[in-house]
This record gives C-alpha cells, sequence and structure tokens, in this order.
C-alpha cells in the first residue's frame, strides 16, 4: 500500500509576491487511536490485548519517572526521549529569572537511525488531495469531512480536523464545539490527548 501524498506551496508573508517552492505533505490515511492500535498489535504478534496494554502503561510510567529526574531515554529501536524547557519571559541575564519561572515546554522524541532507516524506501504515490482547501470550506463540508473520518476511523483529533479540512486551529476547535453542543460527536480524554468520537 502506498503513502499518498500532494504538494503545497510554503506560505511565506515576506515574499508573498515571489513564487514559492511547493513541499511535499503526506496525505493522512486517518489516525489509529491506541485501543485499535492495540488489537492491531496483538492479532500480528499473538500476545493478548492485556498483556500489550500493560507492557505500554508499565513502559510510559517508567519514561515519565525517568524523565522527572532528566535522564534521556531510549526506548528500545523508537528513539531517545528528552525534555526541553522554556523561560515565562525573555532573559538576557541569569540573574533575571528563578526555578518557578522556568517550565516544561515539550517532550522531544529523536527517531533512532535504524527505525528510521526500516521505512525505507517508502512507497510513494502523489495524488490530489481529497482535503486540499482553496479558500475557507463552509461549514456543511467540514461537518462532511468530519464524519466521513469518523465512519472510517473511529475518533479524531483537532489537529487531524484542522489538517484534513483544511481550516485553521482555531476553526477547528469552534467547528468540534458546536458538533458537541448538537450531540452528533462526543470528547474522550483530556488536555492534548483529546479526540472526538461519532455519538
Amino acid at each position: 500500500m502506498s503513502v499518498y501524498y500532494d504538494l503545497y506551496a510554503s506560505g511565506n508573508p515576506q515574499k508573498k509576491d515571489e513564487q514559492q517552492p511547493l513541499h511535499a505533505r503526506v496525505i493522512p490515511s486517518g489516525t489509529l487511536d491506541a485501543k485499535k492500535f492495540i488489537e492491531l498489535v496483538s492479532k500480528s504478534n499473538g500476545f493478548s490485548q492485556a498483556t500489550i496494554e500493560g507492557c505500554l502503561q508499565a513502559v510510559t510510567d517508567e519514561l515519565q519517572h525517568w524523565l522527572k529526574q532528566g535522564w534521556i531515554v531510549e526506548v528500545g529501536e523508537l528513539g531517545y526521549f528528552s525534555l526541553s524547557l522554556k523561560c515565562d519571559h525573555p532573559v538576557m541575564e541569569k540573574k533575571e529569572i528563578r526555578s518557578p519561572s522556568i517550565h516544561l515546554n515539550k517532550v522531544n522524541l529523536r527517531i533512532n537511525k535504524k527505525f528510521r532507516e526500516s521505512l525505507e524506501p517508502l512507497p510513494l504515490e502523489r495524488m490530489e488531495s481529497p482535503y486540499r482547501s482553496n479558500g475557507n470550506p463552509d461549514e456543511d463540508k467540514c461537518r462532511s469531512i468530519l464524519m466521513q473520518h469518523l465512519d472510517e476511523q473511529g475518533c479524531i483529533t483537532c489537529v487531524d480536523f484542522t489538517r484534513l479540512a483544511g481550516i485553521s486551529r482555531y476553526k477547528a476547535t469552534i467547528l468540534l464545539n458546536t458538533y458537541l453542543e448538537e450531540g452528533i460527536i462526543r470528547k474522550y480524554g483530556g488536555g492534548k490527548t483529546v479526540v472526538y468520537l461519532k455519538r
């Protein structure tokens, strides 16, 4: 099975009068949620779903434990996890800031070279993205894209909806909240792990 991609011009407001180079972008086949992924791993390896879920939870717990102590953690052939920090405001001198003003920025994953090489050669095929939009798609089209994806994949994240519908994150959030109020979708999880499912 091929990985489908389309070509997009990158927006550069500094050079809006100049032709911009095209960039390849994967057209997502969908999103595999954790439950479906565990089910697929179980079918391909023979381990019970409960065993896989337990192992994943144990790895997650141990990873969090060591990251909180400042370690860089290698997880199998996947790669290395590490933390990055951010300051509350721009700092010019060390004495200008104290520890309470420094927070976690994000968790980084540096993919292992062997893992990356295992994906090559990538079977690529170009196609026109069905989600490409030349303007701001109307709400009926966004709703149709969302429901089609939920019928096929079962769940969706805000980021996926943004990409598939070709709209801004702000617009996607407004629409998802509208659909929640209308009762056509429901929300599962919290924070950055929220996914939306068909009610």
